[in-house]
């Protein structure tokens, strides 16, 4: 069959620049929910993001964060459209492999496909688009977040392995001959370690393939010896938290000495979610199974019913290798129980991309007559997660969090502190704000989550430290408990002695102390704030004394019990009926914190202030009977003063 390299290169550069047009329609702005705002300062200011760390991200967003387009977050977003197309880009190629080139040695079956290149080129270019328009993948190219560069290596190992592993030749008798995609493979793999641990998703397929390839001999054994060298050199790229540890902007898990560095890159603080209950696993697996479908939007997925069927009638050894990188992924990821878990999947859906391609192998053998021209209308399947996705991922307009964190600076007066736990919703957006953008780098901002973690002591030192002197005493009491906690967290979680149990009460009392003693220490001289949710925390209530006013988006301590005379905030921020968890949230915060101040005023008979939140609460949720019920109580306090 003659190969058409011309034609080739022109479809390698539809596969990467066909999505990335997409992406950049549907690109976000600015800072989005969850991390975006963290490790866009971490890029930006070249700090440690938190575990694990992710030392090649934050390299490459350095250097994305030089172009001379837009500020610096766009440019991080723009950079997650750039390899996600290139993940795409090398999907292209992977699928091309696999078609025209992939044989495994002394495999008995293996089907020879005598397709025109065009016709592969139409298959392999018709599935990177239908995975390029799936909802989770696409949704990783739209905002800065790890798992661009995650599913660029995800793809790259698979073909990098598969092509290293069709050239092994069962009885060389050198390992050392001729194998440099081995060590490619190894180096690469050592990297794609350095951006995301789930790489480990790809260890039992892997695995499998290896051996039933090249067979279970001293051969290949010692390969996997030697290939530890090019593996540990990609990944030592996470030296860089030892050099940066010192970061004077943001060093989360403080890793400057190997106890900090190991518990940071392995990520033992997230080891809690890890295999916690069959019953989160269920969860898991549910959320996973009604969404699957979603994913493709149903029609793409039926096409990969035959097409696992057309595998394994090519190649059984890859067969199987597909079924243990996609069932492995799904068993692994639904272990972990985290709310964003849709990333986690993202190898089950590469990998329904190639079942995908198989089934329109299975579809062109079918075609009696022109399979050439048939093959160009498996790129119209494209459409369909395209056109149902669009409106879902499109991220264009999204200012949510800029908005939300935005009006969350003009609640506090000069100097604030502002203890909140709303990482997802502007804590992290304000990180990027302060510490690249420089506004209002006057507030002190405590995550009171993160105060549960030693580095976090250090951090609040550094940036605040004048706060930190003043409840120096309870700063060092609370540490000398919290590293207790830390190095053996189950007495704690799970006390078995009396010891257990007053150590359990130490860091509880130690932990109330410290946030009193922030309150108390700084009055004077701040303003003390927190967000809605802490006042909701029943079993950690500080600040007895304090009477609590609403105050924009916030919640201020004060010792006062007469009315306080605070211009009402004027938010600016768009409504919307976007009913997922993070929209939700900041409608339902703004609509609580109009219906708290309303309240208050309305406890002082200020009556028409009161009238005017209430209506700005019913703009964003019109059929709520609170907001309708408190607008009749101000009716009828209002007649009876007449």
């Amino acid at each position: 069959m003659k190969n058409n390299s011309g034609v080739k290169i022109v479809y390698q550069i539809l596969s990467f620049l066909i999505p990335f047009a997409v992406y950049l329609a549907t690109l976000a702005p600015t800072v989005t929910f969850i991390d975006s705002g963290e490790l866009a300062t971490v890029a930006a200011k070249l700090g440690v993001a938190h575990p694990t760390g992710y030392p090649l991200f934050t390299v490459l967003g350095n250097l994305f964060t030089k172009i001379p387009i837009g500020d610096e977050v766009y440019r991080l977003n723009l950079m997650c459209a750039v390899i996600s197309s290139a993940a795409l880009f090398m999907f292209f190629n992977l699928l091309v492999f696999i078609l025209k080139y992939q044989k495994f040695p002394d495999e008995p079956v293996s089907e020879v496909y005598k397709f025109s290149d065009n016709v592969i080129y139409n298959i392999a270019l018709a599935s990177v688009l239908i995975l390029a328009f799936s909802k989770t993948f696409w949704d990783t190219a739209n905002a800065i977040e790890v798992y661009s560069l995650h599913t660029f290596f995800l793809v790259t190992n698979i073909y990098l392995f598969l092509k290293a592993n069709s050239l092994s030749i069962k009885d060389k008798t050198s390992v050392f001959q001729n194998e440099k995609h081995w060590i490619l493979f190894a180096f690469i793999l050592g990297l794609s370690f350095t951006n995301h641990l789930s790489t480990i998703f790809l260890s039992v397929g892997f695995l499998y393939l290896y051996f039933a390839v090249n067979g279970f001999r001293k051969v290949s054994l010692m390969r996997i010896i030697y290939l530890a060298i090019p593996f540990l050199l990609g990944y030592s790229f996470y030296f860089y938290l030892f050099i940066r540890s010192d970061n004077p902007v943001l060093s989360w898990g403080y890793p400057h000495n190997f106890e900090n560095f190991w518990r940071h890159f392995t990520g033992k603080q997230f080891s809690v979610w890890m295999f916690s209950s069959f019953e989160n696993a269920g969860k898991q697996f549910s959320y996973f199974t009604k969404n699957y479908p979603v994913e493709f939007f149903y029609i793409p997925l039926l096409i990969a019913i035959p097409g696992i069927y057309e595998l394994n009638k090519k190649s059984r050894k890859l067969f199987f290798f597909t079924l243990f990188l996609f069932g492995f992924c799904i068993l692994y990821a639904i272990n972990y129980d985290i709310y964003d878990i849709d990333s986690y999947f993202l190898l089950a859906f590469i990998i329904t991309a190639v079942w995908i391609a198989f089934g329109f192998v299975f579809i062109t053998k079918k075609i009696k007559t022109n399979p050439a021209q048939f093959s160009y209308s498996f790129l119209l399947i494209a459409l369909i997660p395209l056109i149902q996705n669009y409106s879902k991922v499109d991220e264009s307009k999204n200012y949510f969090v800029k908005d939300y964190t935005m009006n969350v600076f003009k609640s506090a007066p000069q100097n604030s502190i502002i203890l909140s736990t709303q990482w997802d919703f502007w804590l992290s957006s304000s990180i990027y704000q302060q510490y690249v953008k420089n506004i209002r780098k006057d507030l002190v901002i405590i995550d009171k989550e993160l105060l549960r973690k030693s580095w976090y002591m250090n951090h609040i030192k550094n940036h605040y430290p004048d706060v930190y002197e003043k409840s120096k005493s309870e700063f060092e009491l609370y540490l000398t408990e919290l590293l207790k906690f830390e190095n053996n967290t189950n007495r704690y979680t799970n006390p078995k002695s009396e010891i257990d149990r007053q150590d359990l009460m130490k860091i509880q009392t130690s932990f109330l102390n410290l946030l009193n003693s922030i309150v108390d220490k700084n009055y004077s001289d701040r303003n003390f704030f927190t967000t809605f949710e802490i006042e909701q925390e029943k079993n950690e209530r500080f600040g007895k004394d304090y009477t609590r006013i609403p105050q924009g988006l916030l919640i201020k301590y004060s010792k006062s019990k007469t009315y306080e005379d605070i211009p009402d905030t004027q938010f600016d921020f768009t409504i919307t009926d976007n009913n997922d968890y993070h929209h939700t949230f900041l409608m339902n915060a703004y609509y609580n914190s109009y219906l708290s101040r309303a309240n208050y005023l309305m406890n002082f008979s200020k009556l028409d202030e009161s009238e005017v939140l209430i209506n700005k609460a019913i703009e964003i949720k019109p059929n709520a009977p609170d907001a309708k019920q408190l607008l009749q109580k101000v009716n009828q306090l209002r007649s009876l003063s007449k």
